[in-house]
């Protein structure tokens, strides 16, 4: 659980699990999360990403911060959790991409099935 998130003057209880994804704006940094509204927390991204556990977020982008769990799918070099696609910066790609398994099925024509071998 994620302790300390203000909203304005009130204090909200904010558990990992229900955490989409987490964007930079100036000093400030949105929470996404799954059906609830977005919390504002008055700090920078920098600040917040100390107390978000490394096995599940990870930094893609220098605005965002993802919960792995919650990635759909990909989408060129951008990646997708629901209806949202967030860019993937060339410093984090290797690492990002590292922690899916990418299923390399190639459809092959009729008649060239025993060719590669």
């Amino acid at each position: 659980m994620l302790r300390n998130m203000y909203q304005g003057e009130r204090r909200e209880r904010c558990f990992y699990s229900e955490i989409l994804y987490v964007e930079a704006s100036g000093c400030y940094c949105y929470i996404y999360r799954r059906d609830k509204p977005r919390l504002s927390i008055a700090h920078p991204l920098l600040m917040l990403e100390p107390f978000l556990p490394e096995e599940m977020f990870k930094r893609v982008h220098r605005s965002y911060i993802v919960n792995l769990c919650e990635v759909d799918g990909f989408i060129g070099k951008a990646l997708c959790i629901g209806k949202n696609v967030l860019p993937i910066s060339p410093p984090y790609r290797t690492e990002v991409f590292g922690y899916f398994d990418f299923w390399d099925i190639v459809r092959k024509k009729k008649g060239q099935e025993g060719k590669d071998m």
